[in-house]
């Protein structure tokens, strides 16, 4: 539906409609739920949403109104229908408003039975002074090959460097410790020495989910993978061998040789602990100590390298 401005004409008085013109692109999308509905292309700056809300509509009418806001990051909803919207489990009653933003779900009547949804897809947009560089990727190279979804929370095994999600190589790791001493990566069974969360590929991954929708997990399977996921820092898996370390960094000392430092508790019990076979590791970010990755741990561990300062890492005190 296009918007008009009725404004007086500069000679004969006589009402001039001015119609507000259409983008190249949409600025955003109402992607349905249900395919069997059309997706809604947003190319107005304001623009009144006319679709069906029903299953069982025979027609279409007008139920909201979505403006772009200033940022270009978000849009504004308005309720025009007699009914309250849905939006985000808020309820948003007749003329209220709200912010959508890029995956914003939205109900268009007060509940999800018999009701048509759709989920706000906002179009990528260049930030001033940047240009935008687009890269094709095939999702099906983004995906874990546990789950064999695209990545959550990725992580990354080495030396091999396959990538998968959080949660599933944290249930992997899990059985492969109590099995045995040595942890093998889930996709070519090469040995894992060290694995941490990857960054960079978690923006590459959240950029392939913005694109296309259909793609994203329900919010109660992310729960349940977030409730898996262990890996906060960068692990070193031990594997039966001793770890080497670099001496305690020192900024007047650029040229520091390595020596071997193996994990305190993995040659003697300290603190009521000793590693075996099967414990992984975490590496000390100021010394580069290697120490075991204990959780639940309540009382705190202390780094003998780097005594001096004190650092969070994880369940110890360094």
């Amino acid at each position: 539906m296009v918007k008009v401005k009725l404004e007086p004409g500069e000679c004969s008085g006589i009402p001039v409609i001015k119609q507000e013109q259409e983008l190249e692109e949409p600025w955003a999308k109402l992607v349905p739920l249900d395919s069997k509905h059309p997706v809604i292309e947003i190319r107005l700056n304001e623009m009144v949403i006319c679709s069906e809300t029903t299953f069982s509509s025979l027609s279409k009418q007008e139920w909201c109104k979505i403006t772009k806001n200033p940022d270009s990051c978000s849009g504004k909803l308005q309720n025009l229908s007699p009914a309250t919207v849905i939006v985000d489990g808020l309820c948003v009653e007749k003329e209220d408003t709200t912010i959508v933003k890029c995956g914003t779900h939205i109900i268009t009547g007060p509940e999800k039975e018999g009701y048509l949804s759709y989920k706000f897809q906002l179009m990528a947009v260049p930030e001033i002074g940047q240009k935008l560089v687009k890269v094709p990727i095939d999702s099906e190279h983004a995906k874990c090959s546990i789950c064999l979804h695209v990545w959550h929370d990725v992580v990354t095994a080495g030396p091999c460097c396959h990538n998968f999600c959080n949660g599933c190589f944290s249930e992997w790791l899990k059985r492969s410790q109590k099995e045995n001493s040595i942890v093998r990566c889930p996709q070519c069974r090469a040995d894992v020495h060290f694995v941490g969360r990857n960054y960079f590929l978690r923006s590459i991954e959240e950029g392939i989910l913005a694109c296309d929708l259909s793609l994203q997990r329900s919010n109660e399977e992310l729960a349940i993978l977030n409730g898996c996921a262990s890996i906060q820092s960068n692990l070193v898996l031990r594997n039966g061998n001793l770890l080497s370390r670099k001496r305690p960094y020192s900024p007047g000392n650029e040229e520091i040789g390595r020596v071997e430092l193996p994990c305190p508790q993995c040659g003697s019990r300290s603190g009521g602990f000793q590693c075996n076979q099967r414990t992984s590791h975490l590496q000390c970010h100021a010394c580069r100590g290697m120490m075991p990755a204990r959780t639940g741990i309540s009382v705190p561990q202390h780094c003998n390298y780097s005594a001096s300062k004190i650092i969070k890492f994880g369940a110890y005190t360094l």
